[in-house]
């Protein structure tokens, strides 16, 4: 039987891809049950980025035979990341454009709420896209390849030098 050995470059976007896809799909979901405003359905993408990435960098470790190093683990995780970060923003920019109504209404003159077509709740999308889907998808994917790095090369050998 032949034992077929990927490398990091073929990992990468297959775990990648397969990250946004997942937390795509629960978006959708959780936007159709109307369920998308609740504040657990963003921890549980998040969720889905964090294991994702953290499963990537074992499995990648598996594949190298337990023998690949440290930086090369975060490395991986960090490319695994970043495929994710980029497909789950571009999804989220077309969501938003496609599901968003059009209009120019402002703040209602009762001062308590913005309507659903307020340019306000616009600019709060790019501050929701940069803050939550870029920085702290990114933040996760980093702590899951760090995480996962040390936590299968918990037995490394040091080397003294004489």
């Amino acid at each position: 039987m032949q034992t077929i050995h990927h490398s990091q470059p073929r990992l990468t976007p297959i775990y990648g891809i397969s990250i946004a896809v997942i937390s795509i799909v629960f978006t959708i979901i959780f936007y159709l049950t109307s369920q998308f405003d609740n504040l657990w359905t963003g921890y549980f993408v998040h969720l889905i980025m964090f294991l994702g990435v953290l499963f990537s960098v074992i499995h990648f470790n598996k594949v190298k035979g337990g023998g690949a190093s440290i930086p090369s683990l975060v490395k991986m995780g960090l490319h695994t990341a970043t495929w994710a970060i980029i497909i789950v923003s571009a999804f989220t920019i077309i969501f938003h454009l496609a599901v968003e109504p059009l209009g120019s209404g402002g703040v209602p003159s009762d001062g308590n709420t913005i309507s659903d077509t307020s340019p306000y709740k616009k600019q709060g999308f790019w501050i929701f896209l940069v803050s939550n889907v870029l920085f702290v998808n990114g933040i996760l994917g980093l702590l899951a390849s760090v995480l996962g790095a040390i936590s299968v090369k918990r037995n490394q050998k040091t080397e003294k030098r004489t």
